[in-house]
């Protein structure tokens, strides 16, 4: 079996290459991918092992990096990332904290081991929830403890998990502690074979994110609306997600002039699409990045911001009257609505959140989202929350008061890891 699996990403990388090389998506990183380490790594003595796969995992990477080294300020830590995204972000964000950032390897058997022996981890953190079978069984085999933090398995998840129910299990086996979200992903990691007396629940680190205190990042004015006119952020979307939220606000703008839009595709090499549309709606916009460049096509009128740059939204939801969170109106399972939470913004999402159930559930219970079933409800909620001031400014309380609630994930997290370095 384990040589089957190993034959298969051989002969993906023979493609995945070549590939990569004619896109123009290759870097001088890359050989990281397949165990090739710089000394500022396999000279490291026993670091802790953090890998994030992406953007939205590097953020609690830096977290976990920051109270490991509160705790024991000598120890190494080294962060890998899966994509290049999430590795440019773990390097602005764990600066002066991390140790050194490098690229996830490919789960070949030749290239995991080489990757192993070369750095010798003395513990190995999982974020959320990626079970690459030669990682895992290496690590044990070369007892090396590996937890899961901020552990989530989604209902799609964990029926795809389940098709492979003794695989699975055999890797459940590999992990020495389970911090999971929520009592739904505790249940479901259970299930899969994870010994229950291994499975802890953490909460979700993601409400662990500083209370935005102190002046907002951007200002309205800086990113070319007026100080005072109403705006929608519509974070992470899906396709059609962006034309749906455009026909709306021009709906909504012959009503309320001044009104503005945000748009970030949940995938940026998605912009070109929704410029094509905006376009044929005869929409006046401009890309964050010429903004923020000041690029002189940025200048003149217009009303809609594109953001086609990696890491601005987190803070752009703190100019924001109202957020809609993408990928929830289309069935692709939503996007975490904690971020714009965390600025005390009202939020609003689809009823496709079931890759966050457990928090749109946290979210609807403490009456800090609105969830709307289809583009009427959305357009109708959208037009009373920027109407009705009061309504937004209980949102936002309630808001604000449910992420000081459920916050103490990464506390709680670390009190596990504690007990691995001592």
């Amino acid at each position: 079996m384990r040589l089957l699996y190993d034959i298969f990403f051989i002969l993906f990388s023979l493609f995945y290459v070549p590939y990569l090389f004619f896109r123009g998506r290759l870097h001088r990183d890359f050989p990281q991918k397949f165990g090739f380490l710089g000394r500022e790594i396999t000279e490291l003595d026993s670091p802790v092992w953090i890998h994030a796969v992406s953007v939205g995992e590097a953020s609690l990477a830096a977290k976990l990096a920051a109270g490991i080294k509160e705790l024991f300020p000598s120890q190494p830590v080294i962060v890998s990332t899966t994509t290049r995204t999430g590795n440019d972000m773990i390097r602005k964000l764990g600066r002066g904290i991390v140790d050194s950032v490098f690229y996830y390897p490919l789960d070949i058997s030749l290239i995991v081991s080489k990757t192993i022996r070369s750095i010798a981890p003395r513990l190995f953190i999982m974020i959320e929830t990626e079970l690459w079978p030669n990682m895992l069984e290496r690590m044990k085999a070369g007892r090396i403890p590996v937890i899961l933090a901020n552990g989530r398995i989604s209902e799609k998840s964990f029926r795809n998990y389940r098709r492979i129910g003794p695989v699975t299990a055999r890797l459940m086996n590999c992990i020495d502690a389970f911090y999971m979200q929520s009592v739904g992903d505790a249940e479901r990691v259970t299930l899969l074979g994870a010994p229950g007396e291994k499975v802890k629940i953490a909460g979700n680190m993601k409400f662990d994110e500083q209370k935005k205190e102190g002046p907002v990042p951007f200002t309205r004015r800086a990113l070319g609306f007026e100080k005072d006119a109403p705006l929608i952020v519509a974070g992470s979307t899906h396709f059609p997600e962006e034309n749906i939220l455009i026909d709306i606000y021009l709906e909504l703008r012959a009503r309320i002039p001044s009104l503005g839009l945000v748009i970030a595709p949940r995938h940026v090499e998605r912009s070109e699409a929704v410029r094509l549309y905006l376009e044929k709606k005869g929409v006046k916009y401009r890309d964050l990045s010429s903004v923020l460049h000041k690029d002189p096509s940025s200048a003149g009128e217009y009303n809609v911001l594109m953001v086609d740059t990696i890491g601005h939204l987190k803070d752009i939801f703190g100019i924001a009257d109202v957020v809609f969170i993408g990928k929830s109106l289309v069935a692709e399972g939503g996007q975490n609505p904690i971020e714009a939470a965390v600025w005390g913004k009202p939020v609003v999402f689809g009823e496709n959140m079931s890759n966050f159930k457990e928090v749109s559930q946290i979210f609807l219970e403490n009456e800090a989202a609105l969830m709307v079933k289809d583009e009427e409800e959305l357009k109708k909620t959208l037009e009373s929350l920027l109407t009705d001031e009061d309504r937004r400014e209980a949102l936002s309380r309630n808001a604000l008061r449910m992420i000081e609630k459920n916050s103490g994930a990464v506390r709680r997290t670390l009190e596990g890891i504690k007990g691995y370095l001592l």
